[in-house]
Parts: structure tokens; sequence; C-alpha cells
């Protein structure tokens, strides 16, 4: 697969990176730092599994397929780090358990770890081999993803999309923000409209992935959304999912049900897309999906980059007595979903589980 998405320019050279990998040389994980973006561009080095763990705990690498490629080669790095010594097998568990505590919501690290965990009979080559197998599958998905969903976008339209759901998110091609991209590359030329996403503002990375191909868009707050559906100026929403339950049912950033219950009331087709591994074959509906909830930092703080000292700082919004509630992800009933975006096609609620 020669066409790249991500464009990155690190130490003023520019390259084709994606999100995670896997250096062959020093056998460790490598991944962009999300959390620079816009003003870094900076590869994190973990050494080891339980440098992977904080990575993902702290959202270095985020975007849910990213993460289960993330965890995948965190899981191996247990397994080089404990193959052939006493307790190998425990102590990979123990790695297995860390890492899927990691993020609990995102079911494609509990897939990517199940990938690895089912290869320990193999040689340490062969299973380093199942995890890029892995991450490469969901790279190859999201190109596929790219070029079904772009036909949902015509000349003229406003697009609304929430969270991150760029190359940085899939390894490298994308979810929702594949068929924008795509489509913009065929020449087709629309707006697209960016929700900021509190309170992690993922939506930076986003307006910063769409700048990157020179793609008209705008960033918004969350609450200006249903002010432009009002308005009708917003023909198509697109956003991609953390878990997609057996009927449908999804898990995405918070927020995405707000999105949802206005897209409904106003009549405006709203789409999720999502690689194979998000989808979920031991969960029947959104329900039994356990939502994370963060620290109340997230809220209390905002991070900044202070251009004049060329450094990033962190101001708080409020006092200390405060109280938070800070979910990560709320749940979506497949009733409000117009279609499903995958490497199989544009579903419905009902073809989920017969095409994944």
């Amino acid at each position: 697969m020669d066409v790249i998405y991500l464009k990155l320019t690190i130490d003023g050279i520019e390259t084709n990176k994606p999100a995670v990998w896997w250096d062959k040389e020093s056998n460790t994980v490598k991944m962009i730092d999300q959390t620079k973006i816009p003003f870094e561009i900076k590869v994190v080095t973990c050494t080891n599994y339980r440098e992977t763990v904080l990575a993902i705990k702290n959202m270095i690498i985020r975007g849910a397929p990213s993460i289960g490629a993330a965890g995948a080669y965190g899981l191996t790095q247990a397994i080089f780090e404990f193959f052939n010594k006493k307790d190998y097998e425990k102590q990979v568990n123990i790695a297995y358990q860390e890492l899927l505590n990691s993020r609990p919501t995102a079911v494609d690290l509990k897939n990517g770890l199940d990938k690895v965990i089912s290869s320990l009979s193999k040689t340490s080559e062969e299973i380093l081999k199942v995890a890029e197998d892995f991450a490469l599958q969901i790279k190859e998905e999201g190109f596929k993803i790219g070029n079904i969903g772009k036909n949902l976008i015509k000349n003229g339209m406003n697009i609304l999309t929430h969270c991150h759901t760029g190359a940085l998110a899939l390894v490298d091609h994308g979810s929702a923000i594949a068929p924008i991209k795509q489509a913009w590359r065929d020449g087709v030329r629309f707006h697209v409209f960016v929700d900021e996403t509190r309170p992690r503002i993922q939506g930076k990375i986003t307006s910063w992935e769409l700048g990157s191909e020179k793609i008209d868009h705008t960033v918004i707050c969350d609450s200006v959304s249903g002010s432009l559906m009002a308005q009708g100026r917003i023909n198509l929403i697109i956003l991609g999912a953390d878990r997609v339950a057996m009927n449908g049912d999804i898990a995405n950033k918070i927020g995405t049900y707000n999105l949802a219950v206005l897209a409904n009331f106003h009549k405006i087709p709203f789409y999720t897309a999502f690689p194979v591994s998000t989808f979920d074959r031991e969960t029947k509906t959104g329900k039994e999906i356990v939502i994370e909830e963060r620290e109340s930092d997230e809220l209390r703080y905002v991070w900044g980059f202070n251009s004049q000292e060329s450094r990033y700082q962190r101001v708080s919004l409020y006092l200390d007595e405060t109280n938070f509630y800070n979910p990560a992800f709320d749940i979506t009933p497949n009733e409000l979903i117009t279609g499903y975006i995958t490497s199989k096609g544009i579903l419905s609620a009902v073809e989920l589980e017969k095409k994944l």
C-alpha cells in the first residue's frame, strides 16, 4: 500500500511514519506523541511494556485502533522480556492485565492483546509478526474505509465530525477522517466543522491533520453543533467509535450521543466509521459496555503552548474544592445511527454481525 495519509516533519525532515510502530533495531515501541500536536511532532520510545502502559494511560497514543496496535506491541515487549524465564506465562498474563486496564472502554485493545496472547507457543519472531499484522490490518482497513465512505460526500456539503479519527487514531489512514481526505483528494469540495471535543481537545489534532491536506475546516465549541444543525448548515455527520456492540450500539467520545439525538431531530445522516477490530463480538448491547471515567484534572486544568517561552504550561480554571464528573465516552443506540462505514461496506445495524 503506497498511499500514506500521515504527513510528518520530524527534526526538519519530511517522513512517512504511522502513529505507532515496532523498531526492530532496538526492540522498542515508538509512537507519535499526540499530546504535543500541533506545536511539536515528537517521537516517544517505550523501552518496555510498562512504559507502553503509561503511554496509553496518559494518551500519548490515542484512538481506539492505534491503542489496540500499541497494546499488541506492548504485550510483545513483555513476551520478549520474560521469554524462557521463570514464570514466563504468569508474567505475560500480568502484563496482559496491566495493558488491558490502561483504557477499559476501547475494545481494539483487548482484540490486539488477544491476538498476541493466543500465539504464546510460537517463537518470539512469529509473535512479533502477529502484532505487526494486527497493526497492518487496521491500516489497510482505514484505506478501504476511505474509499468506501467517500461516496457519501458531495460538493458543497458541510460535514461535522467529533473527536479525532484520522491517521494518528488508526495507525495510519484513519476512520471517519479517511473518507473526508479521500473525497478531497478526488476533487470534491466541501467544508468540515470540527468539534473542539472537550476536555482533551482532540479537535486540535483533527484540525492539524485536515490543515496538512489544505481541507477547508472550522473549529467550533462542542455546544455550537446544535445551533448549526438548526440553521441547516450541517448536511452530514461522520465520526468514529471506540467499541461497537453486536446490535450496533456504539461507545464513542463523550458528546457523541448529544450529536446523534440532534441529528435525528434535524434528519441529518449520522454515520460511524471503524475497522473490524472495534467490533465487539462478546457484547450484545451498549448497556454492557463499561465507560471509563478519567481524572478530574482533565477538566480542572487546560494545557497550552506559551509561544513566547516556547514551552507547554498548565493553567487551572476552577477552585480547588470544585467537584467534577469526567466520563470519557457515552453510548449511542443503534436507532440513532444511519449507517456503519467499514472495510466491508456501509452497513446497517442488522448487517454488522453477518458481515464482521
